[in-house]
């Protein structure tokens, strides 16, 4: 953790200057090394959790975890150090562990976490486009121009910064920055010191949470931002500490105090599906399938294991290694599409099947056989479907899978009336087949599902650009929010093994 984002604790609970304090300070030890043991308990069951359900990549949770780990470390020998020793007491007043408890309890609150204690950028002075989504800017990340929040949760749409600050310590920040008068020296003896000369102040954390949230983007749109200040009153004893909050607020960001905090937090277990993300929880209930994603399908690369042969290319050959280390269908695609139903449009319909046609396996083409009747109804039923396609697969097939696709023929000029002006600028960079596909998607308010990653990316690119020329010329005020087509990218492509003698020189391009 920075010192810049250090929450200084506030002195323990119990006197620790009673007549035998000693008593009180192995007390105060034994409870913060017991209840550190038992968050670091809840964190690996969560993170059990998240493994038995494919969800661990979705979550980082390293920053966390290692500083609880450091906290418990620092708590066990302070739980064996001589009580009588003053700086013992020094040490369990100085520690973090307040904050740890504050943002891990907060945190069991929330829903689709992504991550906690984690870093976010900006480019000073710049409106560059995604910092830190998916689109790559130039540029340097320093940790000048950063900020950390303290839980991301609701798929990356929300930021929380917990801060465990007291109203004593906002006003001490304020005295040294000039902005009230000096407070006595009797008040400022009872504020632990950071050992940070130029420790930010609450206002400017927050300052700087805004500027990196005005870097990102999630699905088209900045996350909201909430400060969780649970030793805060709603109404502050302090003038000067109200009109910090309010300042705080027409910054565009929601406070909660000590007000709004629950009488007790629950235990881990009560609440893991909840806190842990689901990556498909903004999908639409009809997906949208690209060419790329119907090649993923039927290859044989997707079903089983494929023995490398000279003549395969390198894309080929890399695909091989991926597949063996992460198996594509069964633990991205086919979770994706759950029991929704499944679309796509004639042009990737048709192109997919150029391409099995040319190049595919006998294998290759009866799984496209199986995806969609194209041009002739079979009248085979879904379990039907999926009993042939499981014969062809050496994984098993998810029973909710829901084939077939339905293949929908797409009015072009009827799609670009219902888009934003931008959307000219996005067509014009596409091929006919990419057109049809995620302007369809963005019409029909339809997730899309790809492995087009350029283009995503590049539409995503385009429309930020958008947003932000609104925001230069006419000011955050008056900043606008276009939202693009909602993609979700598989993490890797497959193409069609093919034949040798198709192989050779084949071109399975999509684009």
């Amino acid at each position: 953790m920075d010192k810049a984002d250090e929450i200084i604790p506030s002195p323990p609970q119990g006197d620790l200057a009673d007549s035998d304090p000693s008593i009180e300070v192995k007390k105060l030890a034994a409870d913060m090394q017991q209840r550190c043991r038992l968050f670091l308990d809840e964190l690996e069951q969560f993170q059990t959790y998240l493994k038995d359900q494919r969800k661990e990549k979705h979550v980082d949770l390293r920053i966390f975890r290692s500083g609880l780990q450091s906290e418990m470390k620092m708590l066990d020998k302070l739980a064996t150090a001589d009580p009588k020793d003053p700086k013992t007491s020094h040490n369990l007043r100085s520690s973090n562990f307040s904050f740890f408890d504050a943002v891990w309890s907060i945190a069991k609150t929330c829903s689709n976490l992504t991550a906690l204690q984690k870093r976010f950028y900006w480019l000073p002075g710049r409106h560059a486009p995604f910092v830190n989504g998916k689109v790559a800017t130039t540029g340097p990340r320093h940790r000048t121009y950063s900020a950390v929040v303290s839980i991301v949760a609701q798929s990356g749409l929300e930021w929380i910064k917990v801060s465990s600050i007291t109203e004593k310590r906002i006003i001490w920040d304020l005295t040294k920055s000039g902005w009230v008068a000096e407070s006595s020296s009797e008040e400022s003896e009872d504020i632990e010191d950071d050992n940070d000369d130029e420790s930010e102040g609450l206002l400017k954390q927050v300052e700087a949470l805004v500027k990196a949230c005005h870097a990102t983007r999630v699905r088209y749109q900045h996350p909201k931002i909430r400060l969780v200040l649970p030793r805060i009153k709603a109404q502050p004893d302090s003038k000067e500490v109200a009109n910090l909050l309010q300042q705080i607020r027409n910054l565009g960001v929601t406070i909660q105090t000590m007000e709004d905090m629950p009488p007790e937090f629950p235990p881990i277990i009560e609440v893991l599906d909840r806190l842990a993300i689901d990556p498909f929880v903004s999908f639409s209930g009809t997906l949208n399938i690209d060419c790329t994603i119907l090649l993923a399908f039927v290859s044989d690369l997707s079903h089983g294991r494929v023995e490398p042969a000279d003549w395969h290319n390198k894309a080929i050959s890399r695909q091989i290694e991926m597949e063996n280390e992460d198996q594509l269908l069964q633990n991205s695609v086919w979770p994706s599409c759950g029991s929704r139903k499944l679309i796509c449009t004639r042009e990737a319909a048709v192109r997919m099947q150029e391409i099995v046609d040319t190049i595919g396996t006998e294998t290759e083409k009866k799984r496209a056989a199986l995806l969609f009747p194209l041009g002739n109804d079979f009248g085979l039923s879904r379990e039907q479907l999926l009993e042939e396609f499981q014969q062809l697969s050496d994984y098993t097939v998810p029973p909710e899978w829901n084939l077939p696709i339905k293949v929908l023929d797409v009015d072009m000029n009827a799609i670009m009336s219902q888009l934003p002006p931008i959307a000219q600028k996005v067509s014009e960079l596409l091929a006919p087949i990419n057109r049809s596909v995620f302007l369809y998607g963005w019409a029909t308010s339809m997730t899309t599902i790809s492995s087009n990653a350029v283009v995503a990316r590049e539409i995503e690119k385009i429309i930020e650009e958008e947003n932000e020329s609104f925001k230069k010329a006419g000011g955050p005020a008056l900043s606008q929010n276009i939202k693009g087509p909602e993609i979700w990218l598989g993490p890797s492509a497959r193409s069609l093994v093919g034949k040798e003698k198709n192989r050779r020189g084949a071109n399975g391009d999509t684009s």
